[in-house]
């Protein structure tokens, strides 16, 4: 007994000297710390909006509360930014929208309509962007097989399909293109047997990690059954192409400042983040 005694009192005694448990967050770099901060930013954020459907206005638009990516952008001097996306009540991505930290420390909001309907948006009771007409145009695709039976096939397919588009983007204008890649896993899935879509997926051509080209692809019931079809848009302001079989079928112009808020794309400056830099020269002017 007295052993059993003594070896429990060494054990306890070790116990308590052992190190405190460690704080993970302390754990973590600097730059790590502020890369959390900043995603927490971006999700509270874009809570703030009120997206409502015409022609009543009743039915919301509801958020994904996660980035669906989250990028950076050397090229423009893009600090950080997450891709969000707001979806109908079947769960059919409606709006996408970047936001991000821009080199001179501002946050921007830059939304596109995925909608074939128009909407309203509102943030603390203000009207912040209200797009008078469709965001895109569904399109059935050319030489496309009927959609298969199951879930794995259909997506397969969709893969295909999608692999079939080019996309490039002028940055700032220059005569030079930047070939866009497709990101082969699809960011969104929606759709449901027995309604209007059997099946669907967003898909984005990015520079990097960087989102800028939508491709929202549905098998849509019809008179002959489901057939797959299409719909493209962008998600910069710059100048965009895309092709399919090696064919001219979309592009954008380059949307300069300021961007009319009755329009499908609408880019708004929502803060500044107070980094040293910008303290700096606040206090240096």
């Amino acid at each position: 007994m007295r052993i059993t005694i003594l070896v429990l009192l060494a054990v306890l005694t070790a116990a308590a000297q052992a190190d405190p448990p460690v704080d993970k967050e302390e754990q973590k770099s600097p730059a790590e710390r502020q890369s959390a901060k900043r995603l927490e930013y971006m999700k509270q954020s874009v809570k703030g909006y009120l997206f409502l459907l015409a022609p009543d206005h009743q039915e919301k638009l509801l958020v994904e509360p996660e980035p669906l990516l989250r990028f950076t952008n050397p090229v423009s001097g893009l600090q950080d930014g997450g891709f969000f996306v707001w979806k109908s009540a079947s769960g059919r991505p409606m709006v996408g929208a970047q936001v991000f930290l821009t080199k001179d420390d501002l946050w921007i909001h830059e939304f596109q309509s995925l909608a074939p309907v128009p909407f309203r948006v509102t943030s603390q009771g203000q009207s912040i962007w209200q797009p008078v007409r469709a965001g895109v145009q569904v399109t059935q695709f050319p030489d496309a097989p009927a959609p298969g039976q199951t879930p794995v096939t259909r997506l397969s397919q969709m893969r295909q399909l999608a692999g079939r588009f080019t996309a490039s983007d002028e940055f700032e204008g220059r005569p030079k293109s930047d070939a866009l890649r497709l990101l082969p896993q699809p960011l969104v899935r929606f759709g449901q047997a027995g309604s209007e879509t059997l099946d669907g997926a967003l898909f984005v051509y990015a520079h990097g990690t960087d989102p800028e080209l939508m491709i929202v692809l549905e098998a849509l019931q019809g008179e002959g059954g489901y057939r797959w079809h299409y719909a493209l848009a962008p998600m910069t302001g710059y100048a965009l192409q895309a092709t399919l079989d090696d064919k001219l079928v979309w592009q954008a112009p380059w949307r300069k400042p300021p961007f009319d808020p009755k329009e499908p794309f609408f880019i708004r400056v929502h803060s500044r983040e107070l980094s040293a830099k910008t303290l700096l020269d606040v206090f240096t002017k």
